[in-house]
């Protein structure tokens, strides 16, 4: 698998958005505000696009046991503190679908809570967790 353009995977984001016209909100836990964001900044490498392509690939994840190779790293500036630099592995339309199905899973009537993607997230982690733990039966003795 080859890497997969952010610059691509952004541009057709923040058309998506754009398009759908739900309002873009993320709730600041700390002030208690809900605060609007554009479609531009919800898909930009620096804005939001981190938290959407993490939560397409805890459900792509769930579906294949793959993963995107994800480079994210710390960026003091960026709106949630964080760029997407890099998505390593995958198809672009792989990224997509992935991600659009995360960006559906939590948009309501009117708009999408940036929030609700680190519950999605949670959520298929947790199943991906116990599908690969050992049962509590397996191998304590129990009959064929």
């Amino acid at each position: 698998m080859i890497a997969v353009s952010v610059e691509w995977v952004s541009r057709t984001m923040e058309a998506l958005l754009t398009q759908d016209g739900r309002s873009i909100v993320y709730r600041d836990g700390a002030t208690g505000h809900d605060l609007v964001v554009t479609p531009l900044s919800a898909a930009a490498p620096s804005g939001l696009l981190p938290a959407f392509v993490v939560a397409g690939e805890a459900i792509w994840r769930e579906a294949t046991g793959n993963g995107f190779s994800l480079d994210i790293v710390r960026e003091p500036q960026a709106l949630l503190g964080y760029r997407l630099r890099r998505i390593g592995a995958g198809h672009f339309a792989t990224v997509m679908l992935a991600t659009m199905e995360a960006t559906a899973q939590v948009a309501g009537p009117s708009a999408i809570v940036i929030n609700d993607l680190n519950a999605l997230w949670s959520a298929a982690r947790d199943r991906i967790d116990r599908r690969t733990r050992p049962s509590p039966r397996a191998g304590a003795g129990a009959a064929p």
